[in-house]
């Protein structure tokens, strides 16, 4: 470890301009294996008035949050973190003079795990503003901007205890608490057990596998279940996952997201449950999971979808052909490629970058005309090229 290494951790890293300072810190730079690891962040009205500020999820692109740590995949790659540098006028909350507000952001939420080592963090947050009482839509007329690079470090030999998970079980609500909390102006309260539900979903450690199961039962983790059942990924927690699939109306959040997570999984046995809901009904929901759970097995079910009288359905089932990861779909999509349908041109090529990871530099003149360039470098490189599934990591190539 670098000397002073520490010290710059936790104290550098404070942006002044104007009205604001601002910083991003870590309340400690050593964490356990399997320990929620928070990002925060602390800004100062150092101005002579009062301020209102933007305040919004910051997982959302409203909260202006760009966060990357450098064992995230690059942004050539197609598991890339996409940047979330945006804002937009969510609501707003008023600053006094000399007053600081705090927030803080799980890096565990959006990755599956935070390996052990040393991690560096580039740390970037936008925040919209103006003067006490000002409307919101004008409020992006003023943007205060901290850019801090941080690190921190996962110890290999500590693993974080499970009853140190305690304190967020012990936060976590049923839906009808949540409900007089709002009608009591609660806010913060359901704010809390919200952060709870969104730690225990986003570690699901195996040690409370019973616990979860049993917030399963009685909703108590809410939108967040699907999530701590994918990632505790155990047989009863699929199973409650494909039962959420099961009992959701499809187009619902949580329909979509269990249909993700169990597509997702690589375990073949969730195909026929997927297939049977994306032939159900022609809306194309389902019908891009199903392609990825089965792969190979999919493809003669996605050539009945392609001729199939509805739009919809048919546009749908061409770009699933690029969910499947089958070497079996270059050729169909070619076909479609070259054909007179320009629609369907469009969505092959889709279908073929996400297969391939091959992309063409510049601008065509239409989908059709790159049939002969995608036709050809098949017919060479077709036979060890190599095709990712949607859950495969790789960087996009050009097309040569």
């Amino acid at each position: 470890m670098p000397a002073g290494w520490p010290l710059l951790t936790l104290l550098c890293c404070t942006a002044a301009f104007g009205q604001f300072s601002g910083r991003f810190y870590f309340e400690k730079n050593r964490f356990a294996v399997g320990e929620p690891v928070f990002l925060y962040f602390e800004v100062t009205n150092t101005g002579t008035e009062p301020q209102d500020i933007i305040r919004a999820n910051p997982y959302t692109p409203c909260a202006g949050y760009d966060i990357k740590l450098s064992s995230d995949p690059s942004l050539a790659s197609s598991c890339a973190i996409l940047p979330r540098p945006g804002s937009c006028a969510s609501s707003s909350m008023p600053l006094e003079r000399g007053a600081k507000h705090t927030e803080r952001v799980l890096l565990n939420y959006e990755r599956k795990s935070i390996d052990p080592g040393y991690h560096a963090v580039e740390a970037v947050r936008r925040l919209e503003h103006g003067p006490r009482g000002t409307e919101l839509f004008r409020l992006p007329e003023s943007v205060f901007e901290v850019h801090n690079h941080l690190h921190f470090f996962v110890d290999p030999n500590i693993k974080f205890a499970s009853k140190g998970f305690q304190v967020w079980v012990d936060q976590v609500r049923p839906a009808d608490e949540l409900l007089v909390w709002v009608i009591q102006d609660r806010f913060a309260d359901v704010e809390k057990s919200g952060e709870a539900s969104r730690v225990l979903a986003s570690m699901a450690p195996l040690s409370l596998e019973d616990t979860l199961l049993g917030f399963a039962t009685t909703g108590e983790l809410g939108g967040y279940l699907p999530l701590a059942m994918a990632r505790l990924n155990t047989p009863r927690s699929m199973a409650v996952l494909a039962e959420i699939f099961r009992s959701e109306a499809r187009g619902s959040i949580e329909h979509e997201e269990a249909a993700h997570f169990l597509s997702s999984s690589g375990d073949p046995q969730w195909f026929p449950l997927l297939l049977e809901s994306a032939q159900k009904q022609p809306d194309g929901f389902d019908i891009p999971e199903a392609a990825q759970s089965g792969g190979d097995l999919a493809i003669p079910f996605l050539i009945d979808f392609i001729h199939s009288n509805t739009q919809l359905t048919r546009q749908v089932a061409i770009n699933a052909l690029g969910d499947t990861g089958s070497r079996a779909a270059v050729p169909i999509l070619l076909e479609l490629l070259g054909g007179s349908d320009a629609d369907a041109s469009e969505r092959a090529i889709y279908g073929l970058q996400e297969l391939t990871h091959r992309t063409l530099k510049g601008i065509v003149d239409s989908p059709q005309s790159q049939y002969p360039i995608w036709r050809e470098w098949w017919s060479r490189q077709g036979a060890y090229a190599q095709i990712y599934k949607p859950t495969d990591c790789g960087e996009w190539l050009p097309l040569k």
